[in-house]
């Protein structure tokens, strides 16, 4: 299942507009989840919502792109998408962990580069739409439920504990519990990790279905949780202790400071700050801090000379500080990486010919409009373009070669992908 993105129209109201997004030649680009961290004293920012693995970093107060990456298929020899990714500081050092299709990777944040360090793929068809990490764990989250690794990406534990529509949803903040914004039962879910059941089933009120929505648990096992009227505060026993009444927009994320002094949520039009009693501290729109399309969707809390506050904010992100002042933001570009879309292939009108024949060569696979390099044999014979679908058809004049077999191989000038197939001098 693929992510889902909520996008709104800002007119005199707020209007959310929900759509799923599949692989295509080009998209437009939204922010609508990721994750920050604190290193060395600078705040770091990753996405997958892109499909590439993006990284930020925040220099005094400018925020900027430090790298970004695509996942390389060798064995199909084609890109894939990304769908989360998590920044993690291990001995020192700091690293991201990223999921797609089946298989996590990890890299190391160095400099300016993203540099590979490990990847690791299952046998057994799961489908990852999540990374994130649990107290000391790097977890999984999939429609088949929350996997917990070790260091070295071996499944230590596993908790049949699922939310198919939405896994974003899935959070483990307390180390005794799991919690699951469950739509489809319009309650939030606390499921105990000793006994492997659900412990206590908390009504909620969802008005905009379909969302990509977190809950937040303390070390006490109080749970806050934000729907579309209420920010509230449940005991374990599902219990309200508090709560503040917002807009009536659609509430996304909730998470404490590092101190658990203060509660933040999200909820499209802005971000709220709470004592937690759950009494207002501070508010701020964000729909005209970031750009046009503003949207506070996914939200992270990190502790960096005071409270930084991440949103992710559809057209753009945005770093707002413990009073909800924006230091700044940067939007996304018109339109996401363009990449293929449809599988590489090469195709000959005559696989035998002679030194100085001519060959028309046709194939795809490749990027829209990229300019191609076509080789026969170790020599480079003639160049091409690709049209608006990837697609070429080139004219290949038979260099001067030995007789016998060789190849015909086009290359991608800007993606690197490459498609041969053989052909014999006569």
């Amino acid at each position: 299942m693929r992510k889902w993105i909520i996008l709104s129209v800002i007119t005199v109201s707020a209007v959310t507009l929900l759509f799923v997004v599949y692989p295509a030649k080009s998209r437009l680009q939204s922010y609508y989840s990721g994750d920050a961290i604190s290193y060395q004293d600078e705040l770091y920012i990753t996405t997958a919502n892109t499909g590439s693995l993006e990284v930020f970093k925040l220099t005094g107060k400018k925020l900027g792109l430090l790298a970004s990456v695509r996942p390389y298929d060798a064995r199909l020899n084609k890109y894939n998408d990304f769908y989360d990714a998590k920044l993690v500081e291990e001995d020192g050092n700091l690293f991201v962990y990223a999921v797609s299709n089946y298989t996590i990777y990890k890299y190391e944040v160095s400099g300016n580069s993203l540099n590979l360090i490990k990847q690791s793929s299952n046998t057994y068809w799961e489908w990852y739409n999540r990374i994130d990490k649990f107290g000391d764990n790097i977890v999984t989250v999939s429609a088949k439920g929350v996997k917990i690794y070790n260091s070295n990406l071996d499944v230590i534990n596993a908790y049949d504990f699922k939310n198919a529509d939405a896994p974003y949803n899935v959070s483990g903040d307390n180390p005794n519990f799991l919690l699951s914004v469950n739509e489809a039962a319009n309650a939030v879910q606390v499921y105990d990790r000793e006994t492997r059941s659900v412990l206590t089933t908390i009504p909620l009120n969802f008005e905009f279905k379909k969302g990509n929505r977190r809950a937040y648990q303390d070390g006490d096992g109080n749970v806050y949780v934000v729907d579309d009227a209420y920010a509230r505060k449940y005991d374990l026993s599902g219990k309200l202790l508090a709560d503040y009444k917002h807009l009536d927009y659609q509430g996304f994320d909730i998470a404490a400071s590092e101190n658990h002094d203060s509660v933040f949520f999200t909820n499209g039009v802005g971000v709220v700050k709470l004592d937690k009693n759950m009494k207002l501290i501070k508010f701020a729109w964000t729909t005209n801090l970031g750009g046009h399309s503003s949207w506070a969707m996914g939200m992270k809390v990190v502790y960096n000379q005071g409270d930084k506050v991440v949103v992710f904010n559809n057209t753009n992100i945005i770093v707002l500080d413990d009073k909800l002042n924006k230091i700044d933001s940067i939007m996304a570009t018109k339109e996401a990486d363009v990449y293929p879309e449809e599988n590489l292939f090469l195709n000959l009108d005559n696989h035998i010919g002679s030194v100085g024949a001519n060959i028309v060569a046709t194939g795809g696979g490749y990027l829209p409009n990229e300019a191609l390099t076509v080789y026969v044999g170790d020599a480079t014979s003639t160049t091409a373009v690709s049209d608006s679908r990837g697609r070429f058809t080139s004219n290949v004049k038979v260099p001067e070669l030995k007789k016998g077999g060789n190849d015909i191989k086009v290359v991608g000038t800007k993606s690197k992908l490459s498609y041969s197939t053989s052909f014999k001098v006569q």
